[in-house]
């Protein structure tokens, strides 16, 4: 199914023209609203997909990450749920970040990838490792962090893409950017629908459960008022899908869900200061129909509230330090949680100093006041040291978490509100190689995780979630990139490799849906304004069983 569309129509006017670095970059100087991404994780991992990239695979975040990354996803059936694996941790120790906010659903503690519309994003970071002293709960194998680029640089620009293809599928994309040196704004619609009733390879069967629609909306504005800039940014998603089955286990069932996102950010900024206001509403909304003709189903939804203000300082021009107050508000209910609230305040603090021009650390160090649950103090270590020119060393060790989810918690049938937070302890040794034409990153990794929430039966036969296991993840990865342009000629190739066991401590096992290998690879070319490229994906064999039999 990845390759059932046929047909790609794009049409494109633009008031300026301009060309890019068609490539996966890891990051140098890149401006973010989100500051902290950068500013204090020298000594991290981090990966920049560029809108070209993107706009290779508009169609969904999952599409985008199982070419262009090292995370592993778990896909039940194109268009249906898409669930990351970061480093051999599951969907919720994932955390994605959608300009420098947390957007993980409440109730299961996952963002599902299949809706992320990549076309109304401007760039993606990958933050490898982990990131809950900045981030908060659920940052723990890495975050994914989806941004939105305010230039206030005259623009005017609109563009079209229609595609269909097999299965009833078509689609299409609308986006319209206009800007001025003290005015931005920019809007996108996606669309994608597909029957999705494919036929099974060497069976007289089809895929009869397996249509999918989904819409999103985007808006994003900003002002330039002196020293202080007024940000916007808005998404809608709306999706139904049914549920696709097995040859053995046919499915009737569907899913319908609604999220939407809006964030209001001021800043102002003066030579030793910076400061940064956040108003975030953030709501989520499912429907789940055990068959899709009856009207019967279940649904949940919850609504975030969230205030952040950042003040920065620069102490020396050796050393800078930030001070940041969260606050979060939550409320959720649904057919099987009665309406519950959590709120949650946070203090952060993070540290930068440059010792030399070669070596820099940070220090980041959180502390939240939640009643719920004992409050972990949460720090984070990482630190760069530039050997030669050519070579960097980096390194970080830290201490992450994350907090059951509502529906760990409130289940009415099994839920257990005795549950503690998961705990992470983990640590990272990079090294990076920087050639005339040729970048090279080697990373180790090894993160030791306890208190993890399993969902398991009861005498009663009922499921309760339990802290009851242990896990240890190792593994190594390897990023290469060659560039070279010959006269108008441009030529990029990339290859990635990543191995990950990833091994549930009480039974000795590699936990399920963790490959030990994952490839990934891309050869690009430009000629002014033709461009051609290959991208290709290897997985290893994932386990389905805990016992490892399957």
């Amino acid at each position: 199914m990845k390759g059932i569309y046929l047909l790609i129509v794009s049409l494109m006017y633009s008031a300026s023209l301009y060309a890019q670095l068609d490539s996966i970059q890891y990051l140098n100087e890149v401006v973010l609203v989100d500051t902290k991404l950068e500013e204090f994780s020298e000594g991290f991992v981090l990966t920049k997909i560029s809108d070209t990239i993107i706009s290779r695979n508009p169609r969904s975040l999952s599409d985008l990450l199982n070419f262009n990354s090292n995370i592993y996803l778990k896909e039940n059936g194109y268009g249906m749920v898409a669930s990351p694996s970061f480093r051999g941790t599951t969907a919720s120790q994932t955390a994605v970040i959608w300009n420098g906010i947390p957007i993980n659903s409440n109730l299961n503690g996952q963002t599902d990838f299949n809706t992320i519309a990549t076309s109304s994003l401007d760039n993606i970071i990958l933050r490898s490792g982990g990131g809950s002293s900045q981030y908060g709960s659920g940052a723990i194998g890495g975050s994914v962090h989806l941004n939105n680029t305010i230039n206030f640089i005259e623009n005017s620009s609109n563009e079209l893409q229609i595609y269909a293809g097999s299965f009833s599928s078509v689609g299409g994309i609308f986006k319209r950017k206009m800007a001025t040196e003290k005015k931005y704004l920019d809007m996108g619609v996606d669309f994608t629908s597909s029957d999705n009733d494919y036929q099974y390879i060497d069976l007289n069967r089809k895929n009869e459960n397996g249509e999918f629609n989904k819409l999103n909306i985007s808006l994003n504005g900003g002002l330039l008022l002196g020293n202080n800039k007024l940000i916007w940014n808005s998404n809608y998603f709306s999706g139904t899908r049914n549920f696709s089955g097995t040859l053995t286990a046919p499915s009737r069932d569907s899913y319908k869900d609604v999220t939407s996102r809006n964030l209001l950010t001021w800043n102002l900024t003066s030579k030793k200061w910076k400061n940064t206001i956040k108003a975030a509403h953030v709501f989520e909304r499912y429907q789940y129909y055990p068959n899709r003709e009856n009207t019967l189903f279940f649904e949940g939804n919850s609504n975030t509230l969230i205030g952040d203000y950042q003040l920065e300082f620069n102490v020396s021009e050796k050393v800078t330090m930030s001070s940041i107050l969260n606050y979060t508000h939550i409320k959720a209910e649904g057919t099987n949680i009665v309406k519950e609230s959590r709120s949650t305040l946070a203090a952060i603090f993070l540290w930068k100093h440059l010792i030399s021009t070669q070596l820099s650390y940070n220090i980041n160090i959180r502390q939240e006041f939640l009643n719920d649950f004992e409050n972990p103090l949460i720090i984070s270590i990482d630190s760069k040291y530039i050997i030669k020119e050519w070579y960097a060393l980096k390194a970080n060790a830290s201490k992450n978490y994350r907090v059951p989810t509502f529906n760990d918690l409130y289940w009415t049938s099994g839920g257990n509100i005795d549950l503690k937070p998961e705990i992470s302890y983990q640590g990272e040794l990079g090294n990076e190689f920087s050639f005339k034409y040729f970048l090279l990153n080697m990373n180790v990794f090894y993160i030791y995780s306890k208190d993890l929430i399993s969902w398991q039966p009861g005498t009663d036969g009922v499921f309760t979630p339990l802290n009851i296991s242990e896990a240890e993840n190792i593994g190594f990865e390897i990023a290469g990139k060659f560039s070279k342009s010959i006269q108008k000629n441009h030529f990029n190739l990339g290859l990635n490799y990543a191995y990950t066991s990833a091994k549930n401590l009480e039974k000795n096992k590699q936990l399920i849906y963790v490959p030990f290998h994952k490839i990934t690879g891309m050869i690009d070319y430009r000629f002014q304004q033709f461009n051609a490229y290959y991208q290709q994906l290897f997985n290893g064999k994932v386990f389905t069983t805990t016992d490892n039999n399957s």
